[in-house]
């Protein structure tokens, strides 16, 4: 029922896709990734898809930061 945390190897591989995505660098999307994950496990009894639904929050903050 519930789903074991990422590994630190799947956190850091989507922290550089999100640094590659977006252009910006890594400490500052791991930054993001790391406090959106925290402040959705905070309140979620179930952790299975905690990393999914934090990739897709700070993806579309940081496409709401590009420039258009």
């Amino acid at each position: 029922m519930f789903a074991p945390q990422r590994s630190q190897a799947d956190r850091k591989r989507i922290i550089e896709l999100l640094s590659r995505e977006s252009q910006l660098p890594i400490e500052e999307v791991a930054h993001l990734y790391e406090g959106e994950l925290a402040g959705l496990n905070e309140s979620a009894r179930i952790k299975a898809f905690l990393s999914i639904f934090a990739f897709r929050n700070v993806y579309e903050t940081l496409s709401r930061r590009r420039p258009k």
